[in-house]
């Protein structure tokens, strides 16, 4: 399943980025890429919802916008399998996350079925707020 995000999170799309791995970090963010607004975490969805690391190297990147609780706009990156897409919704699409994807349901605020396929819709701030679960006794 693919997700979406509100057109005004993405604000830039880099193509073979230069990333850094960091130790001891979950698989789904194991690395930061360098950016204007300083270092970024990337964070890999793919990985996250299947829980294995990535099996083919990582080539477009999203860079996103989105804030927190504080009014700071936060940065971070997306990991990406293509460019986006431009969709238009209409509120008529809105509907509830099919249970056999409520892995989504603590990272989207809202879920529309076009074509017959449901796209979560990202909640950038509980995304990039996840914590790992704790490993070890």
């Amino acid at each position: 399943m693919r997700a979406v995000i509100g057109q005004g999170n993405l604000i830039q799309l880099m193509h073979a980025p230069d990333m850094h791995e960091v130790p001891f970090c979950p698989d789904y963010c194991r690395h930061i890429l360098a950016w204007e607004h300083g270092l970024l975490p990337l964070f890999d969805l793919s990985v996250w919802l299947r829980g294995q690391p990535r099996q083919r190297p990582l080539s477009c990147v999203g860079v996103v916008a989105f804030r927190g609780e504080d009014p700071a706009p936060r940065f971070g990156a997306l990991a990406l399998a293509a460019p986006p897409k431009r969709i238009d919704v209409d509120d008529a699409w809105a509907c509830d996350l099919p249970e056999s994807e409520m892995r989504w349901q603590p990272v989207c605020c809202s879920c529309f079925e076009t074509g017959g396929e449901p796209f979560p819709i990202l909640d950038l701030r509980r995304f990039f707020d996840l914590r790992p679960e704790p490993v070890g006794p």
